[in-house]
């Protein structure tokens, strides 16, 4: 939050931690408390694949999915230092339960977790087109979004479908996200795009026909270029900027 304060952090049971005093009555120095995605957007934007642009949407695709919203060259914060959150817009009323309180979040249909469950789901309603996977998972409840990724590169059939329908589901998402806020670049970046960078293309060619003709012309979509050390890098750069060093 804007106060430093970290509301919840189920990962490591946190709740209601006062982070940044803990850290400066500590450390004895000044300390910027950010989420770990927003950091990573904001490390892409200023030394990644955003460099030179002031209007960007940095998407990350991993286990969750977030990202970043930098609009006439500002990082959207949101009145509690929570926005970015994009993985919980809703693709679909009544949809798949999300880790969130939400349902049909875009989150439960192409984060890391929920590639996985589609993935297993897929195999149990058809075994035959699920050989492969099952077989280079060993069993139907070990299936992740890698064991896709594998199958997708032997050329397997059903790995097919399903990541083309995983990019089909994350093109809903950013769709929305595009009319809504006019980028003029889109950076996808983490786990799941880095195993299938496929999806980008896929991506710009359903947003490039559905999204609203003003906000896609010119629009360009990039992979992240920092990896593992977007968070960091951003982290840095943010506290440089907020304590004006």
């Amino acid at each position: 939050s804007v106060d430093g304060v970290v509301r919840f952090a189920p990962n490591l049971r946190w709740r209601n931690v006062p982070l940044r005093k803990r850290l400066e009555d500590n450390l004895k120095m000044p300390v910027v408390v950010v989420n770990d995605v927003r950091a990573a957007a904001f490390g892409e934007w200023r030394f990644g694949s955003g460099r030179g642009s002031n209007d960007v949407v940095v998407l990350f695709v991993g286990t969750g999915v977030g990202g970043g919203v930098i609009s006439n060259g500002k990082m959207l914060t949101g009145c509690a230092n929570f926005a970015g959150e994009l993985g919980h817009m809703t693709i679909k009323a009544d949809g798949r339960k999300c880790h969130c309180p939400n349902w049909g979040c875009l989150e439960a249909y192409v984060g890391g977790w929920a590639i996985a469950e589609l993935t297993q789901e897929a195999v149990r309603a058809d075994p035959n087109a699920g050989q492969m996977l099952l077989l280079l998972a060993g069993e139907i409840s070990k299936i992740t979004a890698v064991t896709l990724k594998d199958a997708y590169r032997r050329s397997d059939e059903l790995a097919l479908r399903l990541v083309e329908e995983t990019g089909r589901l994350l093109s809903v998402g950013v769709v929305g996200i595009v009319n809504a806020f006019n980028p003029c670049l889109v950076i996808l970046g983490g786990g799941v795009i880095e195993g299938l960078p496929e999806l980008i293309e896929i991506v710009k060619d359903i947003v490039q026909s559905r999204g609203l003709e003003s906000t896609v012309e010119g629009i360009k979509f990039e992979k992240a270029a920092l990896g593992n050390n977007a968070g960091v890098i951003g982290a840095a750069a943010l506290a440089q900027e907020k304590l004006d060093l």
